[in-house]
């Protein structure tokens, strides 16, 4: 039987705020999914599981390269009644083509295409 985790002050039923407030940021940039790959190198298959999919709990690493790629913060509030509303604040303005065009250097410097190694030969084989 799975474990359910309950947190009196971080409540959610479906999916976890975080991922709403990710979309909001995605949407108020008007960016589709392939352009945030371009410019974080966060897959779009990662991405589409966080907003059509079932992924109902993103690992923080991801959500943080998304929203700081896209120039944000983390800014949540803590409401009078104890809980918390997850949020992004915009930090800096960036200019997403040349955004785009640093995620590719940095790919290609930080994940070069691995050589193939060459097949041995077997005995007796020529």
């Amino acid at each position: 039987m799975a474990r359910v985790h309950l947190y009196r002050t971080y409540r959610w039923i479906d999916k976890d705020p975080i991922i709403g407030a990710v979309k909001t940021i995605v949407q108020d940039e008007k960016l589709k999914n392939n352009a945030v790959h371009e410019i974080t190198g966060i897959a779009t298959a990662t991405l589409d599981g966080w907003f059509n999919g079932g992924t109902r709990k993103p690992q923080n690493v991801t959500v943080t390269a998304v929203a700081s790629g896209l120039g944000y913060v983390r800014r949540d509030r803590l409401l009078p009644d104890g809980t918390v509303e997850v949020g992004f604040e915009k930090a800096r303005k960036l200019d997403w083509k040349e955004e785009a065009e640093k995620q590719t250097k940095f790919m290609l410097k930080y994940n070069p295409k691995k050589k193939r190694k060459a097949k041995r030969k077997k005995n007796g084989a020529g």
